[in-house]
């Protein structure tokens, strides 16, 4: 029968599993005697209880640093998309890219439309569902991105921070064409891009159509040049339709008020 851990025994206990690295075992070590004492368990079973709980406990443990790495202005599924409202894309095929075939192939996702009709909320959606899966991951904007590649020029600690972006296994790159890029940004985006090529998924959302591109860069070659690439394997959505957050703006209760008087 397995009994109690007394006082002495639990010191040594913890110190060991410490050695061992087996942190989340000592965290609940209480509810795992309780677990024991009720269920009075073989040998084999209550060790392969303990090796599940700490594996389960490291697994929870990695995701949540991966989240917090993955730098989402906020948390969004794909079950929270109203699919009623934004008919331009049909869950099916959501559904399907939520299968994450195109990180696991090293593909892209381009999302294309005006501002509000979702494409961020999907974007962050299928990178949640990619972090839930395991892969790194990083959501950044291109305004932040410009940002960080200049303050990296000026402590030349360019090369490093390309490497960092690199590691991950999808690239979420928010609100490309909000920000007209000079000579300096358009050369690094085209490496970043040119490195992630075939290495790296990306998820690319923009309100501007790819004809439209080349304004955004110091040259248009620049832009037909990171087009080839962006492209060559590549899924693209464009989402159609009114601002989610207009519509929403319109039926708040404070402007039903309006209307109603």
């Amino acid at each position: 029968m397995i009994r109690t851990i007394g006082m002495a025994d639990r010191e040594t206990l913890e110190q060991n599993l410490k050695r061992l690295k087996l942190r989340h075992v000592r965290d609940t070590l209480d509810a795992i005697n309780e677990v024991a004492l009720a269920e009075e368990p073989s040998y084999l079973d209550f060790l392969a209880y303990l090796l599940q709980e700490e594996i389960t406990g490291r697994e929870t443990t990695q995701k949540q640093r991966r989240l917090k790495a993955a730098r989402f202005p906020a948390r969004r599924t794909l079950a929270e998309f109203d699919f009623s409202f934004q008919t331009s894309v049909s869950p099916q095929t959501m559904r399907d890219l939520a299968t994450l075939e195109f990180v696991r192939n090293r593909e892209n996702l381009i999302l294309l439309g005006p501002p509000g009709v979702g494409k961020s909320h999907l974007a962050i959606a299928l990178g949640v569902e990619a972090v839930n899966a395991g892969y790194s991951t990083l959501f950044i904007t291109m305004d932040e991105l410009a940002a960080k590649m200049y303050a990296s020029l000026a402590d030349d600690s360019l090369p490093q921070y390309m490497r960092s972006l690199l590691r991950n296994d999808l690239i979420i790159l928010d609100e490309v064409g909000y920000l007209t890029l000079d000579k300096t940004a358009s050369d690094h985006l085209f490496q970043l891009v040119s490195k992630a090529y075939e290495n790296v998924a990306l998820i690319v959302t923009s309100n501007l159509d790819f004809s439209d591109w080349g304004t955004l860069f110091a040259s248009p070659g620049t832009a037909v040049a990171l087009l080839d690439r962006l492209l060559h394997h590549a899924h693209v959505i464009t989402l159609r339709g009114d601002s989610y957050r207009v519509r929403n703006r319109l039926v708040s209760p404070r402007n039903t008020q309006a209307k109603e008087g």
